[in-house]
């Protein structure tokens, strides 16, 4: 067999030789194919058997992530809370020496005054209309006056109030008034004092506007006419470097002026204080403390004449801050 086997390959050509070789060459890479496919198959399952446990560390993972992420709220959360209670112990040790000061007022002076050489409220370096000069030039209105609606509606018609700030506090207050209000009595300092515990201060506000424009505000109350409303902002404050500034906002309203006819084309002043409806009102004290800076919150009166500004992009300034 084997001298068979020698006489055969001795008959063997090149392209014999190159066939028995490509041949061995075929089935040693079926032969690694083979391994290849059961070493995959074998990874298929190793990995088959550790991918619950990949999840599994996923998922615990993502719930340590979560636990951290609400132990950072709850640490935020208590660093929150921890502040505002600090903050409010701040505020209640300032408060008990802080001043009080309260604002009483009465009813607008009835019947009110004309000043027909002003056609608006005093500003800038005018004589202010409590001023001696503008008081001799005013007149005492009267519904016996007739205003056509092209006539003299331009001039201006003014309220002087009254009122007293009184200190409840226990320490000494520094006490400013808006332009329009002055101490009664006050000579130099006309607009700001100091106020003692106790002390009580007298006080003058004079506001108005033109005739045109409190018959505006009768003629068309809705929404809420500015026009009939005159605003004033009295501002207290103390000494203390943590101190506190409060805000006292006041309004004088009402509907003095009253049509002749159902026309308006003539307006008068009404004939009785009950018809023109003219009122005080003082709203709760704002209190700011002087740590936390200036702010600017809307005035009481923001509100119930937002929607006549809008439309007529006319409004109050607010106040400022005091400084010392």
């Amino acid at each position: 067999m084997w001298d068979a086997l020698a006489a055969g390959v001795d008959r063997l050509t090149l392209a014999g030789w190159l066939q028995i070789i490509s041949s061995i060459g075929a089935v040693a890479a079926a032969i690694a194919g083979a391994s290849a496919a059961r070493a995959a198959r074998g990874a298929a399952r190793t990995a088959a058997r550790q991918l619950p446990e990949l999840q599994k560390q996923v998922e615990i993972s993502a719930a340590q992530s979560k636990a951290a992420d609400e132990q950072v709220t709850l640490a935020q959360e208590v660093l929150k809370a921890a502040t505002a209670a600090v903050r409010e112990a701040a505020r209640a040790r300032t408060d008990e020496r802080a001043p009080l000061v309260v604002a009483l007022f009465e009813a607008p002076q009835w019947p009110p005054l004309i000043d027909a050489t002003r056609d608006r409220m005093p500003y800038g370096n005018e004589p202010r209309l409590l001023d001696q000069r503008s008081a001799g030039r005013a007149e005492t209105a009267s519904p016996a006056h007739l205003f056509a609606r092209d006539g003299a509606r331009a001039q201006l018609m003014w309220f002087q109030t009254r009122g007293v700030l009184i200190n409840e506090g226990t320490t000494t207050a520094r006490v400013r008034l808006d332009e329009g209000a002055q101490f009664v009595g006050a000579t130099a300092a006309k607009r700001e004092r100091l106020l003692r515990p106790g002390e009580v201060a007298p006080f003058e506000w004079g506001a108005g506007h033109t005739i045109a424009e409190w018959a505006v505000a009768r003629e068309k109350p809705d929404p809420p006419n500015p026009l009939g409303a005159c605003f004033l902002t009295i501002t207290v404050f103390d000494s203390f470097e943590h101190g506190v500034f409060d805000h006292i906002h006041v309004v004088m309203s009402g509907r003095p002026i009253v049509p002749v006819d159902d026309t308006f084309d003539e307006v008068r002043l009404a004939s009785r204080e009950a018809e023109a409806e003219m009122e005080v009102t003082v709203f709760p004290t704002r209190r700011t403390y002087r740590s936390d800076g200036v702010r600017r919150d809307p005035l009481p009166w923001d509100g119930t004449y937002a929607a006549w500004w809008r439309a007529n992009g006319r409004r109050t300034p607010s106040p400022m801050a005091p400084s010392n």
